[in-house]
Formats: C-alpha cells, structure tokens, sequence
C-alpha cells in the first residue's frame, strides 16, 4: 500500500491521526469539490475511496458518461496500479472511450458470462473484483445500472410462471417484486461496506429516475430505486439534471448538466455544479472552471451571459478576451492547473464568506 501512496501523492489526504485516504477524481475540477468537500477542512477533492456513489438522474443526465469519466481520469493518474471493471448490464453505453481517452473502458471482446444479470450474481462479482485488488493497487467497480439487476427469485418465478402458460394453467404466486431490494438490504450491502473500507476501491453505482405515482399534489415527482440499504450505506449521492443543449448547424454537440449533492460525507452538503460534456471530447473541465471563475453562467438556469464577451484574467495581463477564446488561450498555452487553482481559491472564498461565526456554545 505504502507504493501505491508513494506514486500518487497528491490524491493522498492525511487526516490528524495520519491515516491515509485516496481520493478519485471526477475529471471536473467543481464536482470534486462538491463532492469531495475539498483539502482546506480536511478532505479531498472527489470521491473517497473505500465507499460506495451513487449518481441518479433522467435519462439525458449523462450518468454513464460521468461514469466513463471517473474511469479514463484513474485510469491516466494511477497507471497500471489502478484495476476497473465496467458492469454494463442495459448494454447501453456506446461512448467511444478509444478516442475520448485513449484506452477500452467496456472491452468489446468481453464475455457475456462476465456480466451479472442478477443481484446475486452482482455481490459475488463485486467480492471478485475486491479479492483481485493487490495491497498497493486501486480501483473502481461501476454498476450501469442498479435497475437493470433481477433476482434469482424473480427468474425462479418467471420460469415457474412460463411453464404454467405453457400448460395453459394460471399462475398466481403473489408479487416478488421487492426480491432485489430484499436482498440488497438484508445481505448485500451489510459485509459489502466493510469490505471496500479495506481496500484502495470504490464502488459507483448509476440509477434511473422513476416517476413517482404516489407524490401528490406537493410531493417529489420522481424517485429513485434500489431499496432502502444502499441508501444507508452510500457516502454519496448526486443527481444530475440536464439543463441544456448546444447546437452547431442544427446538431447537438454538447450538453451543460448540473449536479448536486443530495448526500456527502464531509461538512459542506447540498452544493451544486455545471458540468459541461463535449459528446466528441469529454467533460470540459476547462471551460466549467472559466464559467465558474468569471461568473459566465447563470446561476439558475446555466444560459450564458453577456458579461461573458468580455473577460480579463490577471494570470495572462489585462488583453480581453471573449469567452471562447480565453478557454482556448487556456488550453493551448498549458494553463489549466493555474486556472484549476483559482477556482478552488474562489470556491474556498465564498465559503469562507457564508460561514456563520458563532461563540463555541459549550465553552
């Protein structure tokens, strides 16, 4: 483990008792301080490792490709120490990870027998992929999605039922409906969360949003699945929301999605981000960081804003640049860690300036 720590020292936080935590990012320098809270108060930037995600969300949130991203930014910090495994069980994701991020996310030469169908068969793969991980490796196991899973109650049942009609009897066994969620919450998730804290690893889980019949006049219209267990287990969990789309010549190239943090473990919950994803690029952490820093985005519906025509940055002197041209400055001249730094400044700014100081009340 002490190796793993060695070649990756920046991902490393060291709280007082000097107990060493790895942290994944994101790829969007914002989300991993959403999530991740951030080193000032102690923490890191992304997710922890040793936990369980959850990212839930409509289906043009962009959950699979969050996911890809998580994977292709290990995947270039850790090397050939980190191991994943893409658990793709819609079969649904046909991002082009070759050319977004130079290597196979989901191996096309895959075994289908790799691949569980069932939540049983999803708690043994995961213990695998745990077994598998060596002391001074890392990874991530990503479950595309919960809702695709069944149960081997389920299937038992629907065999049983099939006979049935095939005989031309009825079948009425009563509803098993709740069998994954059974599962999930009395067996799984109980030796699960140990297990990860042992290892360098974690866990990212994708949901589907549900409509919520029952909510009522005032209630929340949609929901998410998977019973109550991974709900009590999980560290984090983010739903994203597709806020709009960029078109060129009548085509959509790019989204602007904004996450939020519905559960964190660190002290600064419910905090929220644009995260911008190029379908032929990837997330664009750049031009989400030159929003961020020069307020270019609308803060409650993310269109962008005429102040963003002309900016100035005291990094590069006081030329003024449109928008677009300053993300490209940026980029071609290799100052995206400079720009990376300013806005964790700023986000460490403006939380400084809500903190409620109040006297200690017990002193």
């Amino acid at each position: 483990m002490e190796k793993l720590f060695e070649s990756i020292g920046k991902h490393i936080m060291t709280d007082k008792k000097e107990k060493k935590k790895l942290y994944f990012s994101t790829g969007s320098t914002l989300l991993d301080l959403v999530v991740g809270g951030g080193e000032k108060i102690g923490y890191g930037m992304g997710y922890e490792a040793g936990t369980i995600v959850r990212d839930w969300g409509g289906s043009s949130s962009t959950k699979t490709f969050k996911a890809c991203e998580l994977i292709a930014s290990a995947y270039h910090t850790f090397k050939d120490k980190f191991i994943w495994k893409y658990a793709d069980i819609e079969g649904g994701n046909t991002i082009n990870s070759n050319q977004l991020y130079g290597f196979d996310i989901i191996n096309p030469k895959r075994n289908e027998q790799d691949i569980p169908l069932t939540v049983e068969e999803w708690e043994w793969d995961v213990s695998k992929f745990l077994d598998s991980l060596k002391e001074d490796e890392c990874g991530i196991y990503v479950l595309d999605s919960l809702d695709s899973l069944s149960s081997k109650e389920i299937e038992d049942r629907k065999e049983e039922r099939h006979k049935a009609l095939d005989k031309g009897k009825e079948f009425d066994k009563g509803s098993y409906g709740m069998a994954s969620a059974k599962f999930l919450s009395q067996e799984m998730f109980r030796g699960l969360a140990s297990k990860l804290s042992e290892k360098n690893a974690l866990l990212y889980v994708i949901s589907q949003e549900r409509d919520n019949a029952n909510a009522g006049m005032y209630g929340k219209k949609n929901r998410l699945g998977g019973g109550r267990a991974i709900g009590f287990y999980e560290t984090a969990r983010i739903y994203s929301k597709l806020r709009e789309k960029e078109e060129k010549e009548g085509r959509t190239v790019s989204v602007l999605i904004e996450t939020t943090a519905e559960k964190t473990r660190h002290p600064r919950p419910y905090r929220s981000c644009f995260v911008p994803i190029i379908f032929d690029y990837g997330i664009d952490d750049i031009s989400a960081n030159v929003d961020f820093l020069f307020d270019c985005r609308s803060k409650e519906t993310g269109e962008i804003l005429k102040r963003a025509d002309k900016l100035t940055w005291d990094k590069i002197g006081n030329e003024i640049y449109p928008r677009e041209d300053l993300i490209q400055y940026i980029d071609q001249n290799g100052l995206k860690e400079d720009l990376r730094l300013a806005v964790i400044q700023k986000w460490e700014e403006i939380e400084e300036r809500i903190k409620i100081i109040r006297k200690n009340k017990y002193e």
